[in-house]
């Protein structure tokens, strides 16, 4: 069985206005693009020392300066197989697949070809305004592979004292395309979890996204999650993998495959887009499960990466395989007409067991 990576290249073009465009496959093949509009020029500070509008707290010089430190780290890091090389740039989520992937590599050396990271440079940064904590940016960067897709970067900074971190990054999608942002000469508003006046709250979105994954279209019968390549790519590996199970007989006479998501509590970002509505990021983790019928085995190939990190190749009970996953997606205004488009994800292995 192959395992889930994340979604593969295009090549990043930096035209007029900043519009940022990507050519390249993800299985069918297809083209995304990502949008920085035409700044208005922040308002000039009145005489007293307080600006007339909020302006971004961060500038793109430091903004470079993070990317540069996070790509640095995780290269030091993958090349050490060491996660300890990853403070203090990259926490949480991303340093925690980090420590499982070295753990799975040193099982399975061809686990290295797995890890992928972003690469160093910054292509559109997205800044919240306002002094209040923790800050919150998305940054756009480039990836490491010449000729590969962006990726949208978490970065947040949780006190005055502490510096710009990241706990993901979720590569751009193919074939979508890409919400206006504003300049960040001008910034934008940072959104909360629950924040109203969008078509869900962002927590309600995440969920639903961790639900289509799980269950299929079914899930969504108000249609308010529109196509996208994870899900597509997802389910038809599903699938693919339920028919080889079964080959021969009937439909899961012999074993059954289901992956469950959930949204992990604690990781979230989320800023405004040109039209009111917003971009937000999230992990969802996973857990894709194979169920053995009575009397039957399950037998993978000997050179199946999965099995190597358990020691054995047969199953007669179950073969569970877990995943993290970091999303990005974009959420319209109520009453904009239009539906939910995840744009980006990057999909983690994280372990296999099996009995």
């Amino acid at each position: 069985m192959t395992p889930t990576t994340p979604w593969n290249p295009a090549t990043p073009l930096m035209g007029r206005r900043r519009l940022l465009m990507g050519t390249g496959t993800l299985l069918a093949g297809a083209v995304l693009a990502g949008c920085a509009s035409e700044p208005e020029p922040p308002a000039a500070p009145p005489s007293g020392p307080t600006l007339a509008e909020p302006t971004p707290v961060t500038g793109e010089g430091q903004f470079e300066t993070f990317v540069t430190e996070i790509h640095d780290a995780v290269m030091a890091a993958d090349e050490a197989r060491d996660a300890a090389l990853l403070a203090p740039r990259v926490t949480g989520s991303a340093a925690e697949f980090r420590t499982a992937a070295y753990g799975m590599i040193a099982k399975a050396e061809e686990w290295a070809e797995d890890l992928k990271r972003p690469g160093n440079e910054l292509i559109v940064p997205m800044t919240s305004v306002g002094d209040a904590f923790p800050r919150v940016a998305i940054a756009l960067v480039s990836d490491s592979v010449a000729e590969g897709v962006p990726y949208f970067m978490v970065l947040q900074q949780n006190d005055a004292r502490s510096p710009y971190t990241t706990w993901g990054w979720a590569q751009q999608a193919v074939g979508i395309e890409m919400p206006m942002v504003p300049d960040q000469r001008v910034g934008s508003e940072p959104v909360a979890i629950d924040e109203a006046g969008l078509l869900m709250t962002p927590a309600e979105a995440l969920a639903l996204y961790a639900k289509v994954l799980s269950d299929g279209d079914g899930a969504d019968p108000e249609d308010k999650l529109a196509p996208n390549p994870f899900q597509t790519v997802t389910h038809e590996r599903i699938q693919a993998e339920r028919a080889e199970l079964n080959a021969g007989v009937e439909r899961d006479e012999a074993a059954t495959i289901k992956e469950v998501y959930t949204v992990k509590e604690g990781e979230f970002a989320g800023l405004r887009t040109d039209d009111g509505g917003a971009i937000v990021m999230g992990t969802l983790m996973s857990t894709r499960t194979v169920d053995v019928k009575d009397g039957a085995t399950m037998s993978y190939a000997e050179d199946n990466k999965y099995t190597k990190l358990i020691g054995k190749k047969d199953f007669t009970d179950t073969y569970v395989r877990t995943y993290g996953t970091t999303v990005a997606m974009y959420v319209p205004p109520a009453d904009a007409g239009t539906q939910i488009q995840p744009i980006g994800g990057t999909q983690t292995a994280l372990g296999a067991s099996g009995t």
